[in-house]
């Protein structure tokens, strides 16, 4: 009942009001004009072609120009007018620049990430790596409680309920202390979970809040701002866990909710960044005239590289981890909710495969999006028949984005390993390169791999569907 009151009050009930709308308006003039069919017939062609048009000539992957154009051949009418709602600020991956020869893969992805997004290589004092979300709230809460300067808070989902409820009465204490606390939440993924005047509230009790573009139809629609980030002081956190109870165990939905986070002391000003970037994008006018001094370089410390993708402007998830699986020796294993892959990081996963390394993938076993599921199965397959070994997390749903590449490389991030994550949100991770951490995060990959089920087998008409989602997976 809650949460359909959410929906009533919130922002995403006009845009489905507007949808049915424009369906039922279709289908009375199906029904009571039939002389205007001939008419219709020829002017819905135009349309097509002009969609199609435009499909063709934008800048987007093939993919998603490919699945645009099998909606417009098939569906008369609604096929065009979703390509062109789909029209999000997607920009192809570029070549990376070129990057000196016998450099480790470590410092191939520093290059990389320094070139596109600007934020140099660090080096953090200490790291853990936290393998379910319970793990990740007491440090949380114990470095909020601890917090003198600031508290910096970016994440796609909050959702009311103990977790929240207690970090909202913490940050509330800190402001009053005189720590400067904000909060920047995407109003998307917050449509069930929060009413409309949520940000009003953070500020009544003295918390700085941004929401992250208002849902609206049209153009962008889809390009969310999927990050997790905490800065607290000197530490930064980031991963797959939102600021929800689900998240912790305290809320039992899907099973056992399976999910990672990495906290990095001594990385506080390169996640600071970032989440600036955001905050002045959504609040121009507190942008400082002067540019903040870049973070002073620390040489010693654990190797990290604080990882970033926008809405807008060039994709580095799209071209970092094809660099990091191309360039593993041994092993590949990774965390992923959703799977849906584009061609070169589905030829870069077979290609590994093919020449010995040992290249493994944990989905999820109960879904929490069915559909999603449906598409990350029929990849999941696809991967099987390309030598790649593909598992289920037995005890329910697994939301970890993570991986660790020859045992010594690791990744915690936002991002899904699908279209969406790689090519239209916000995201970003931490990539270390740190033995111990990295072994950490390989003895939990390999517990749930011992205990994961294989991808269940389907017959002839289920395989048949899952090709047909897989040519529209570039729109999900």
């Amino acid at each position: 009942m809650r949460r359909l009151r959410y929906f009533l009050r919130g922002r995403l009930f006009p845009c489905a009001l507007i949808a049915g709308m424009v369906v039922a308006f279709t289908v009375y003039l199906a029904i009571k004009l039939p002389r205007l069919l001939a008419p219709a017939a020829l002017a819905e062609r135009a349309f097509s072609f002009a969609a199609a048009a435009v499909t063709v000539a934008s800048r987007e992957i093939p993919e998603r120009k490919i699945a645009k154009l099998a909606l417009i051949a098939f569906l008369p009418w609604v096929g065009p007018a979703l390509a062109l709602f789909f029209a999000d600020r997607a920009s192809p991956p570029i070549s990376h620049p070129p990057l000196p020869l016998g450099e480790g893969l470590f410092a191939r992805a520093a290059s990389l990430n320094l070139s596109l997004t600007g934020i140099a290589p660090g080096r953090a004092a200490g790291m853990t790596y936290c393998s379910v979300g319970e793990e990740m709230e007491k440090l949380l809460l114990r470095d909020l409680r601890r917090a003198k300067e600031r508290i910096y808070l970016e994440y796609y989902i909050l959702a009311r309920g103990a977790f929240l409820g207690e970090i909202l009465a913490v940050l509330e204490e800190r402001a009053k202390a005189g720590a400067d606390v904000r909060v920047i939440f995407d109003d998307f993924g917050c449509g069930f979970s929060l009413p409309r005047r949520f940000a009003a509230e953070l500020e009544a009790r003295g918390i700085r809040a941004a929401v992250f573009r208002r849902v609206r139809f049209g153009r962008g629609f889809f390009e969310r701002d999927h990050r997790k980030i905490a800065v607290i002081d000197g530490v930064a956190y980031t991963g797959g866990i939102n600021l929800a109870d689900e998240y912790i165990g305290k809320r039992i939905r899907f099973g056992h909710w399976k999910d990672t986070a990495v906290r990095m002391e001594g990385a506080g000003d390169a996640f600071c960044e970032l989440f600036l970037r955001t905050w002045y994008a959504l609040r121009p006018s507190e942008r400082p005239k002067t540019a903040p001094p870049p973070p002073r370089g620390e040489t010693r410390g654990i190797p990290y590289l604080a990882l970033s993708d926008t809405t807008a402007g060039t994709r580095l998830g799209a071209q970092l981890f094809p660099l990091l699986f191309d360039g593993a020796e041994r092993s590949v294993h990774l965390f992923t909710p959703y799977l849906s892959l584009p061609a070169p990081l589905l030829s870069v996963l077979t290609c590994a495969a093919r020449r010995g390394v040992d290249v493994r993938v944990m989905i999820p076993h109960i879904p929490d999006k069915k559909s999603a599921f449906f598409l990350t199965r029929a990849y999941a397959r696809e991967l099987g028949r390309r030598g790649v070994r593909v598992r289920e997390y037995a005890a329910g749903f697994l939301h970890a984005k993570s991986a660790v590449i020859d045992g010594k490389i690791g990744f915690v991030g936002s991002y899904n390993l699908d279209f969406r994550s790689l090519f239209v949100q916000a995201e970003c991770g931490a990539l270390f390169e740190d033995g111990e951490t990295a072994s950490a995060l390989e003895r939990d990959f390999s517990s749930c791999w011992e205990q994961g089920l294989e991808v269940k087998k389907t017959n002839v008409f289920v395989r048949f569907l899952g090709r047909v989602c897989m040519i529209f997976a570039p729109l999900t």
